[in-house]
């Protein structure tokens, strides 16, 4: 079903679209002949039709979607013009033609979309119409449909309504309308005699029209073919500008540039001038567009007319003489339309006139142009024989220069030769030195590291040194500490102050001897450093020197190894300087080398003095390739100069020809609605001289391409010449660069072998002392033996001193712990006995401080005892006076109550046969609402569109409600009140007057029953009474029985619905009676279970399951604490809102006013003992009531009789949309003890 329907809509959307575009094309009126239509017609109808509930009338005839149509729009103004159009339609005599019909009148006058979509607004029309599976009730389909129906909007339709038999099918041909009654033919007759006029003017002037028109298009056509040209030849012209400046750019560099730019500023002053001539046809041109343009609106106004009249003529051809007067008149109007004609033709005159005066200006600057041709190939003849002169002078020159270059070029090579061989040699000498450099560096930098360690291993033992000094100098300090007494002590440690100042000064002494003879080891090593200049060796020396005295300090067993390694590093040294002897021999013979190098370079001189020889014989041969190319040139030159002859008489020709079509076109234009044929042939002709013209255009494009090709080939041939010019400059100008060049290097080079000459002396020197390196060598040996020798000493003399030391410092410390154990072990004990005797007094202060603390606490308490028992006399004195005075009261109320009582039943007794008559007048009331409910008319739903009450339009949110008693028609909001009738035992819904009339009718039939008894006197001990409704004290309804209460229910259900003054008096009477029937015992228990449930369901429901809004909780001092203003309290839409009030004792009065805005709010009071228990045994006091608190300010007061949780309960749940705020006033009115002196 769902693809069944989705197909339907695809179909029915498909043939909107194509009815669209078939208006697009053709641009008129959609009639019945249009198959699209016949298409679109029959899907629409299948989609209204689908799944659509059958009815009938009352007759058995079937509805259809007629029906349906008239159900949803018969009230909508402007809707119910189709509507009432269909109905006054008398041939239509089924449902199924009616609705065929009302769908052409919506597309004449393009409403059918929001026909359509008005009655789907309407939804409960069309849910009663249809079934589920209809798209109409499913949104997204019927929006899809409605928008695409949306389209048709746009579409004009000649559709008739009448003149088909519509009953049976649809149209499928246009047919004209006739009238269908002689009376609709005289209404016909008289419009048209109404608009015949207007229609005969329309038509001529359409006529007049199309004969603008035609005469505009052959002009149209002529300006076009005449722009056409206009563009060809300025093509034309733009080629030759072209061709001219590129002649110019070649020819730049000679006189005749001044005669092209005037050439080309008179080919501007063309151009303009033809720019201008294209610029007024293009004026033109838009006058005849919007001619156009004005046409097409006359011919579509014509068009509707032609419509209008043809419908009106076919009815009106028996009143033709009648007729003929007008169109007389219409003569007249013909014949200024005619002038107008004739001044329209004058102007299109003048304007062909002003193309002829362009077409001769045209003419005259295309001879200007051949002029300027004819100069142009003038001029380049010149600039050809200037050329051919420039070239000779230019070859014999580039011959000298050739030969210049060529003995320049002999002399660069030779320098470059000799520059290579001193480059080379300056190379290699300067890669020998930069290899000795890097191994001198290299040795320096091991030397500098042998250093470092043994700097790094000096500081390590002087450090080991100093800790143990310091070790030893706090042993001996422990073992003097440990022998002596503080006196001792220290004398002893000023004696090892003096000691350590010694030994310190002697470090110090030591320290500078050390330092003194590092400084002088140093110089020696400068020393060394002077006398040998290759530093590396020395550091070498210095750093083994240090590595073989740390050897000796670790292990004296090495020293032969290192002496060993010493000799080998010797001998090696002696290796290396082997080495630099035959490195330097090396050098000589890479100076032998260089030399046959030198030899080499000067063989191959000569071999480029050879390939130069090569280069200028292929010189000569350019040179005369460079002449043939001038006599080829010369050979096109003249063949182009005949082709431009040609070309040039062809042009005339055409020029002639084109003056013919002038002629021509000058005489077809006067008569041009007579020679079409001609104009015809004409245009053949032209199209054919055109191809001829396109050819010799495209020959003399041939011959120009051919001279520009030339031109570019002089062009270059002289930038070669000038290159060749530039590059000789640029070598003269390097080859005096080279020579400056040369003579520095040569300079530099002299420079660069003194330097190296130096460097062999110094090398030289080097050497020498390199040979006088092994005696230094034995010297330094020695040095280091005697060296070696001294520190070995020190060295063992040095252990030999720790070694004793050492021992000294055991036996010490030995002896210095045995003494301090036997110390520790007296000062324990004592430490011992003296923790014992702390204990022990610790213990006797404890106990006396937990003896004092006794006896204080003991005295405290004896205190408190007093203190209470003066407390307790005072309370039983206060006790039994109020004792006493409790018995009065007791006493006092109970006579009170007694004779309350008494009168109370004897009240009740008067109200019941009050509650009787009451009954009487109730069905007196309802039997005449009966009565006034059977003399007026029950509105029906379709007759009432707007509510009687607001004014509001009835739409599918805002719902019709009747009132019961009236029967009218008003909205949610103006029939929100309920009252309760006699003959249905329920409360139904009413209008306000109604509502209003039946409460004033109650009231005023409860006042004439109730005053007699208001008006008789009062009984003994009741004083003067006031108006139940205005009274705040308590005392008139302080005792009253449930009989009373379940009474007054059922007499008057009212009382619900007023909420004013009298509800909160009426519930505050059932609160009190619901109190003290506990205590009386004269409630029955039956009739009060008959109805509290009833009352208490709504509002226990309520706080189980509704959403609270705000909560606010108060106790009577806050009450008390209220002020004199009102506070604020918010309850949102479908919400209620709660004050709850905590009275901890019986007796005081809570009294409350509350108004309520926007609109009215419910009001009930219920009661817990506590807060924590549960919401179903809570008890409703004032059950929920409608108030009109948003008109008025609701009063009421409630007695509490017993102690615990009042809740008052503001319900807005019955509004779904509208939030409300509440403002209340509390006050509380303590009890006045009551001593019974108003009794006598």
């Amino acid at each position: 079903i769902i693809v069944l329907i989705t197909n339907m809509i695809w179909y029915h959307n498909e043939a909107v679209s194509e009815l669209a575009k078939e208006y697009r094309e053709s641009g008129e009126p959609i009639t019945d002949d249009s198959t699209n239509l016949h298409k679109f017609s029959y899907k629409l109808e299948y989609l209204l039709q689908f799944d659509q509930k059958e009815k009938t009338t009352f007759l058995g005839t079937r509805k259809d979607y007629w029906d349906y149509f008239s159900d949803c729009l018969a009230k909508i103004k402007g809707a119910n013009d189709g509507i009432r159009f269909v109905k006054s339609i008398s041939e239509l005599k089924t449902s199924l033609g009616k609705g065929r019909a009302f769908i052409r009148y919506s597309l004449v006058h393009q409403r059918l979309a929001d026909t359509l979509q008005q009655c789907l607004m309407n939804q409960r029309v069309t849910s009663d119409w249809y079934y589920a599976r209809s798209p109409f009730l499913k949104p997204h389909l019927s929006v899809d449909i409605i928008s695409h129906l949306y389209e048709l909007n746009e579409v004009q339709f000649d559709v008739a309504s009448r003149g088909h038999d519509l009953d049976a099918s649809w149209p499928t041909f246009q047919a004209p309308e006739f009238p269908s009654s002689p009376d609709y033919g005289q209404g016909l007759l008289s419009d048209l005699n109404e608009s015949l006029p207007t229609c005969s003017e329309d038509v001529s002037a359409v006529e007049d029209l199309r004969l603008e028109l035609d005469q505009s298009e052959l002009k149209q056509r002529e300006l076009l073919d005449r722009v056409q040209q206009l563009g060809n030849e300025a093509a034309e012209l733009r080629g030759v500008v072209v061709e001219l400046q590129r002649q110019l750019d070649a020819a730049s560099y000679f006189d005749s540039a001044q005669k092209i730019h005037e050439l080309l500023d008179r080919l501007k002053e063309a151009e303009k001038g033809k720019m201008e001539a294209v610029a007024e046809v293009e004026e033109k041109k838009r006058q005849a567009e919007r001619l156009e343009e004005e046409l097409r609106v006359k011919e579509a106004a014509a068009k509707e007319s032609e419509t209008k009249l043809g419908a009106l003529v076919t009815s009106a051809s028996e009143e033709k003489a009648k007729l003929e007067e007008r169109l007389e008149e219409q003569c007249n109007a013909l014949d200024k339309l005619q002038g107008g004609l004739t001044l329209k033709e004058k102007e299109a005159s003048n304007l062909q006139r002003q193309l002829q005066d362009i077409q001769r200006s045209l003419e005259e600057k295309e001879k200007q142009v051949e002029e300027f041709k004819r100069k142009a190939q003038e001029d380049k003849d010149e600039m050809q024989r200037n050329i051919g002169g420039l070239k000779e002078s230019l070859e014999a020159e580039v011959t000298e220069l050739k030969e210049q270059l060529r003995g320049k070029d002999t002399e660069l090579t030779s320098i470059c030769q000799t520059l290579q061989q001193m480059i080379e040699d300056y190379k290699t000498q300067c890669t020998n030195l930069m290899e000795l450099n890097g191994k001198l560096l290299t040795t320096v930098k091991r030397n500098e590291e042998l250093k470092k360690e043994m700097a790094e291993n000096r500081t390590v033992l002087e450090a080991e040194l100093a800790a143990l000094r310091a070790s030893e100098k706090q042993l001996r300090g422990q073992l003097d500490d440990a022998k002596v007494t503080v006196d001792e002590k220290e004398k002893r440690l000023r004696d090892e102050n003096r000691t350590l100042d010694e030994s310190l000064q002697r470090a110090v002494m030591a320290g500078k001897l050390s330092e003194a003879t590092s400084k002088r080891l140093e110089q020696e090593n400068q020393s060394l450093r002077e006398e040998q200049n290759e530093a590396k060796m020395i550091e070498r020396v210095t750093s083994e020197k240090q590595a073989v005295e740390k050897s000796q300090v670790e292990r004296s067993s090495l020293q032969a190894k290192e002496n060993q390694e010493m000799t080998a590093k010797l001998t090696m040294l002696e290796g290396q300087l082997e080495v630099n002897m035959k490195e330097v021999s090396r050098l000589q013979a890479e100076v032998l080398d260089l030399r046959v190098q030198l030899q080499r370079s000067g063989e191959e001189k000569l071999k480029s003095q050879a390939q130069l020889e090569v280069t200028e014989a292929q010189r000569d041969e350019f040179r005369t390739l460079t002449e043939q190319l001038k006599t080829q040139i010369e050979t096109l030159n003249q063949r182009h100069i005949a082709e431009l002859m040609e070309s040039k008489h062809k042009e005339e020709a055409l020029i002639a020809e084109r003056d013919r079509e002038a002629a021509v076109r000058s005489e077809l234009a006067a008569s041009e609605a007579v020679t079409r044929q001609e104009l015809a042939t004409l245009k053949a002709e032209n199209e054919r001289l055109a191809m001829e013209n396109s050819e010799t255009r495209e020959g003399i494009h041939r011959a120009n391409t051919e001279m520009a090709e030339l031109g570019m080939t002089i062009c270059k041939l002289t930038a070669e010449n000038e290159e060749t010019t530039e590059r000789w400059a640029a070598d003269a100008a390097r080859i005096e660069d080279l020579e400056k060049h040369t003579t520095k290097e040569v300079e530099r080079l002299e420079a660069c072998v003194t330097a190296l000459q130096q460097e062999n002396a110094s090398l030289r020197e080097e050497l020498t002392q390199m040979e006088n390196l092994p005696g230094t060598l034995l010297e330094l040996q020695e040095k280091l033996e005697k060296a070696q020798s001294q520190v070995k000493s020190l060295k063992d003399s040095s252990r030999e001193e720790m070694e004793g030391i050492k021992f000294q410092m055991s036996s010490e410390s030995m002896n210095y712990q045995n003494q301090i154990k036997v110390l520790n072990e007296q000062h324990s004990q004592r430490i011992d006995e003296k923790d014992a005797h702390i204990t022990k007094s610790d213990n006797i202060i404890r106990q006396n401080e937990r003896e004092i603390q006794q006896l204080r606490d003991t005295e405290e308490a004896l205190s408190a005892v007093q203190t209470v028992r003066d407390e307790l006399k005072e309370k039983l004195e206060k006790a039994e006076a109020d004792k006493q005075t409790s018995h009065l009261k007791m006493s006092a109320e109970i006579d009170d109550l007694i004779r309350t009582k008494s009168n109370l039943e004897e009240r009740l007794i008067e109200l019941i046969k009050d509650k009787d008559a009451l009954w009487q007048k109730s069905d007196a009331l309802e039997f005449e609402q009966k009565l006034r409910m059977e003399e007026r008319w029950w509105l029906v739903d379709q007759e009432a569109t707007h509510c009687l009450g607001c004014q509001g339009q009835f739409t599918w949110w805002l719902r019709k409600h009747h009132c019961r008693l009236c029967g009218r028609i008003f909205c949610y909001y103006c029939s929100n009140n309920f009252v309760m009738t006699k003959h249905s035992g329920k409360k139904e819904r009413c209008c306000r007057e109604c509502y209003t009339q039946h409460s004033a009718v109650v009231e005023r039939f409860t006042e004439a029953e109730l005053s007699p008894a208001d008006t008789q006197p009062p009984p003994p001990g009741f004083g003067p009474q006031s108006p139940p409704a205005n009274r705040s004290d308590d005392s008139a309804f302080d005792i009253i029985t449930e009989e009373e209460v379940n009474g007054i229910y059922d007499s008057d259900t009212m009382s619900q619905t007023t909420g004013g003054p009298l509800q909160s008096y009426m519930d505050s009477r059932s609160l009190s009676c619901d109190s003290i029937c506990r205590g009386t015992g004269d409630a029955t228990p039956d009739d009060s279970e008959e109805h509290v449930p009833t009352v208490q369901d709504s509002e226990i429901n309520l706080l189980r399951s509704g959403e609270v809004t705000m909560a606010v909780p108060l106790s009577i001092d806050d009450i008390s604490q209220f002020g004199d203003g009102s506070r604020e309290l918010f309850i949102k839409s479908s919400c209620y809102s709660v004050i709850a009030i905590a009275v901890g004792d019986c007796g005081p009065t809570v009294s409350w006013m509350f108004s309520s805005e926007p609109k009215s709010i419910s009001f009930s009071v219920v009661y817990r003992e506590t807060s924590d228990s549960p919401v179903e045994q809570s008890k409703v006091l004032i059950p929920l009531t409608r108030c009109n608190s948003h008109k008025e300010t609701i009063q009421g007061q409630l007695k509490v009789r017993n102690p615990g949780l009042y809740t008052l309960i503001f319900d807005n749940s019955f509004s779904r949309f509208i939030s409300k705020k509440v403002l209340y006033h509390l006050t509380i009115e303590k009890p006045v003890i009551y001593d019974g002196s108003d009794f006598p």
